[in-house]
C-alpha cells in the first residue's frame, strides 16, 4: 500500500491568517508589507482599526504612525473587538485609519460595511482595502473553484473599478491604487520555482494582473458654505397687440 504525502492545499486552511503562514502566503505577505509600508509611514493619528486578518495586523502596520491599533472580527476570531462590521460599535468621526483586509469579499453586506467605515473615519481619514484581484490568475482560479469554499479561493472578488464607483458615491476620494504579487496561485513550492519566468513576465508586461488589489481612499468632507444665487429681475414690458387682419370678402366693424 502506498501512502501519499498530504499537501497543505489538500488539508485546507481554517482561516486566511493560517493561509498566510504557508510558503505561498508568506511570499505574498512580504511583498504586501513592502508596498504598504511607505503609505502607513505617512499616516498619523490616534486610532487605527483593522477588520479581517486580525492576526496579521501588528506585522502589517509596523511602520504606521497611528498610536493605538485595534482589530475587529466575528465571534470566532481572535480579534480585540468582536462585532458585526456592518454595525460597528465605534463613535462617528473617531478613527484615523481603517484597513479592510480580505473582508470585503467575504461579507454579505459590503455596502453597509463601507458606510460604517465612512461614518467612523475622521475627515481626511484613510481607508485601505486589501483583497484579491479578480482580473488575475488568482481571480481566475476563484471563478472556477469558489464553490468549493477553499481558503483563500472563496468569496466574491470585486474589481477595483467597481469599488471605485462605490467609494465615490459614499464620498471617498481615491488616493492610491497598487497591485501586489505576481506569483501563480499554486501551493506547491516545487512547481512555483519553475514558474518564476511567468512571475517576472507578469510584473514587467502586465502589471494590472497582480494578485492583490491595494486600494487607498481618503474621506472627503465638503464644506457647508452657503452659495448666493444671483437672482435676475425680469421686467414684463407691455408690447403692442397686433391688430387682426381682415380677410378677402370680410368687413371690419369699428
Amino acid at each position: 500500500m502506498r501512502f501519499w504525502k498530504q499537501t497543505t492545499e489538500q488539508k485546507g486552511f481554517a482561516t486566511i491568517d493560517e493561509w498566510y503562514s504557508s510558503e505561498t502566503g508568506e511570499t505574498l505577505l512580504s511583498e504586501l508589507e513592502q508596498r504598504i509600508s511607505p503609505l502607513l509611514s505617512t499616516t498619523f493619528g490616534y486610532y487605527s482599526l483593522q477588520i479581517g486578518c486580525s492576526g496579521l495586523a501588528h506585522r502589517l502596520q509596523q511602520s504606521c504612525r497611528v498610536k493605538h491599533l485595534f482589530t475587529l472580527g466575528n465571534l470566532e476570531s481572535a480579534a480585540q473587538v468582536r462585532a458585526n462590521p456592518a454595525m460597528l460599535p465605534v463613535a462617528s468621526d473617531s478613527v484615523d485609519l481603517v484597513i479592510l483586509m480580505h473582508h470585503l469579499s467575504n461579507t454579505s453586506e459590503p455596502h453597509e460595511m463601507l458606510r460604517e467605515a465612512f461614518r467612523i473615519l475622521i475627515p481626511e481619514g484613510r481607508l485601505i482595502i486589501i483583497d484579491f484581484n479578480p482580473i488575475s490568475m488568482w481571480g481566475l482560479r476563484n471563478f472556477f473553484q469558489s464553490w468549493l469554499e477553499h481558503i483563500p479561493f472563496q468569496g466574491h472578488f470585486y474589481t477595483a473599478r467597481r469599488i471605485d464607483d462605490w467609494m465615490r458615491l459614499l464620498g471617498f476620494d481615491p488616493y492610491r491604487k497598487l497591485r501586489v504579487g505576481y506569483l501563480p496561485p499554486i501551493q506547491k513550492p516545487s512547481i512555483t520555482r519553475h514558474l518564476s519566468w511567468l512571475e517576472k513576465g507578469l510584473r514587467n508586461w502586465l502589471p494590472a494582473l497582480g494578485a492583490l488589489n491595494l486600494l487607498v481612499y481618503s474621506k472627503s468632507i465638503s464644506p457647508l458654505t452657503p452659495v448666493r444665487h444671483r437672482w435676475v429681475s425680469r421686467k414684463i414690458l407691455p408690447g403692442k397687440i397686433a391688430r387682426p387682419s381682415v380677410g378677402r370678402g370680410m368687413k371690419y366693424d369699428r
